[in-house]
């Protein structure tokens, strides 16, 4: 069931017509049914799939109580050393094991357990789940008694598409609060939808055949496509994934659910590092709580730190114990999206090396720009960095698509191996699977989308606030003009496959 297709709006036109019927103190039980209804659904009635995810919710919410109950902190140690290891094991084992069978030479196929077991969305619930212990176990958060309320927090339908990965204490509270019927919330989330399928339809289906055509046909395509499909694959899956969300945000907005944001206007990051503070941001915050934090507070990383900083010098030995840190947490964002190298190092190694990079020469940088004479508080540098930090996200970005590591490093051979830059003004560029109707399109939609942003962060409210406050007539002609423009110009009708989302499923 994709989100965009008429299953999934019914589903939730049906929940959202019985929420706001049933008593204030029951409508949590509503989503809790049409949460399990779509678990159902979209695991294809696959029963294997469906009781690991129940077990998996079970055994974090046993984890809780039980170690909540213990007055002995080695046995509370102990359940939820256990019951991490439970958790992501079966992540590990069940949706990135090809990291492991490859080089135990295994063929992946002879194992169809592998991943016909592994229940929809499990990359994201997996992820709140252990959040979930970690803090139940460091006292931070209060454990749920109510295994039904429990069960919504890890099976809550609109999360399993493309997350966000959410904390118990902020969004677990939200899903059984007695929220209150409100116009705005509803035509709120009803525009965001909107705006989602805006950004996938229109923008992100039509790069995908420009990236598809060039990423297929390495051999083919040279030089210049190369670097076009590299460059646009990061607005494709922008529009994809921050689309799905913005639908996902909508239909909570909807039940009067808050979730957290996922993007915070990330083409605006002047350096990689504020990027990803700004791009996937729940990932980021679930790593550096669970995994940089402990990593930097364990005895060996203090050992390690008290080392360095006597050799390098309090500031460099910091840096680099920072830089350790980080190593862990870049490989894990990398494996995280994939089993294989080309997620690996080009989402993961290849960010860290960067980010790590700019923070060992920083001192150095800004020398050589102080020499050069560089202006370095004016607009142009400004706009400097941020193309700078767009091209560095693509770089890596690039091996994303690719079939595997090699495959991404051959793809990037083939850049340099053909100086074609006429391709851009010899109706080339036509030849990709796309008329000059839908380039128009494209523009124009990127156009809408740019100003969008700008409007946003200018104003810094969002663009329904700001489209809110503006005159009735002008609100309308907005909002109608967007549906219109989406119903004619999104790439969909026959043989159409319901545009699934890249991120979704993980």
């Amino acid at each position: 069931m994709s989100i965009i297709s008429f299953e999934f709006f019914l589903m939730v036109a049906i929940a959202t017509i019985i929420y706001w019927c049933v008593p204030p103190k029951f409508r949590w039980t509503v989503l809790l049914g049409s949460s399990l209804f779509f678990v159902w659904y979209v695991n294809e009635g696959s029963i294997k799939a469906i009781v690991l995810m129940l077990v998996m919710v079970g055994v974090a919410y046993l984890s809780a109580v039980i170690s909540s109950d213990l007055a002995d902190d080695k046995a509370r140690k102990i359940i939820t050393i256990v019951s991490v290891i439970i958790e992501a094991g079966l992540l590990i084992i069940l949706k990135e094991s090809a990291f492991f069978l490859y080089r135990l030479h295994i063929d992946l196929n002879k194992i169809p357990f592998i991943r016909l077991v592994a229940p929809f969305g499990m990359s994201y619930f997996t992820l709140s789940l252990i959040g979930y212990i970690l803090d139940t176990y460091w006292k931070v958060q209060d454990v749920e008694r109510n295994p039904f309320k429990f069960l919504l927090f890890g099976t809550y339908f609109p999360l399993l598409t493309s997350g966000p990965i959410v904390k118990y204490c902020d969004t677990g509270e939200e899903l059984i609060k007695e929220h209150r019927f409100s116009y705005t919330k509803i035509a709120f989330g009803c525009q965001r939808i909107l705006w989602g399928i805006f950004k996938k339809l229109v923008i992100s289906e039509r790069l995908s055949i420009i990236v598809t055509t060039i990423y297929d046909n390495p051999d083919r395509y040279l030089g210049l496509y190369v670097w076009i499909a590299v460059m646009l694959f990061v607005i494709q899956l922008y529009t994809d994934f921050s689309g799905c969300l913005d639908i996902i945000y909508g239909v909570s907005d909807i039940f009067g659910i808050q979730l957290p944001e996922n993007f915070d206007h990330p083409f605006a990051a002047t350096n990689l590092s504020e990027f990803w503070r700004r791009w996937h941001m729940t990932l980021g915050n679930w790593l550096k709580e669970y995994v940089f934090y402990p990593i930097m507070k364990s005895n060996a990383m203090i050992t390690l730190s008290g080392y360095l900083r006597k050799k390098l010098g309090k500031k460099y030995g910091k840096k680099v114990t920072s830089c350790v840190g980080l190593f862990f947490s870049w490989f894990l964002i990398g494996f995280w999206h994939g089993g294989t190298m080309n997620y690996i190092f080009g989402v993961g190694l290849w960010m860290w090396f960067i980010i790590s990079l700019s923070e060992l020469l920083e001192n150095i940088f800004k020398k050589i720009s102080l020499s050069l004479g560089f202006n370095t508080k004016c607009y142009s540098w400004e706009l400097f960095q941020r193309a700078r930090t767009y091209v560095l996200f693509a770089l890596g970005l690039g091996f994303f698509p690719a079939k595997g590591f090699l495959s991404g490093v051959k793809l990037y051979r083939a850049g340099f191996w053909a100086k074609n830059p006429w391709i851009l003004f010899d109706g080339s560029l036509l030849q990709l699977g796309l008329t000059a109707a839908d380039y128009n399109v494209l523009v124009f939609s990127m156009i809408i989308l740019v100003v969008a942003g700008l409007i946003s962060l200018e104003k810094k409210v969002s663009l329904r606030e700001w489209i809110s406050n503006q005159n009735f007539m002008f609100r309308w002609m907005i909002w109608i003009f967007l549906f219109v423009f989406t119903l004619l110009c999104g790439k969909y009708g026959p043989g159409y496959n319901a545009a699934d989302f890249i991120y979704k499923g993980f």
